[in-house]
């Protein structure tokens, strides 16, 4: 379609050259994001997300990954418990980040918060 419109392309797409930052990317290194192009590629759809993202991640990689680089920032992490919910509202009334960890299924509770449909309260 692109060529039937004689739209200018290259006959080859790479995200990571078109939507990547090499500043950001060393930065992810450094914290722990592997170096495959696979790994770079979802970091960029993860930044570049307005949604929070879901990871899949049996090898641990990105859970090192994000711990590493939210470790300055206070990063909480939660597993399932019964106090999970209220230690998450509790970091997002103050900004902090949250890790989940072992979740086989998203509890309900969750479907607000991770669409981003969340409000402020008060002045």
């Amino acid at each position: 379609m692109v060529n039937q419109l004689k739209i200018p392309s290259s006959p080859t797409y790479n995200m990571v050259e078109v939507l990547g930052s090499e500043i950001k990317i060393q930065r992810w290194n450094i914290f722990g994001l592997p170096r495959d192009t696979f790994s770079i590629e979802n970091a960029i759809i993860m930044d570049s997300s307005k949604r929070w993202s879901l990871f899949i991640d049996p090898q641990g990689q990105a859970n090192k990954w994000i711990r590493n680089m939210e470790k300055a920032n206070n990063l909480e992490v939660l597993k399932l418990s019964s106090s999970y919910i209220k230690k998450m509202e509790m970091c997002l009334e103050f900004g902090r980040p949250v890790l989940i960890e072992v979740m086989e299924e998203l509890d309900a509770p969750l479907d607000p918060i991770l669409m981003k449909q969340t409000f402020m309260q008060g002045t």
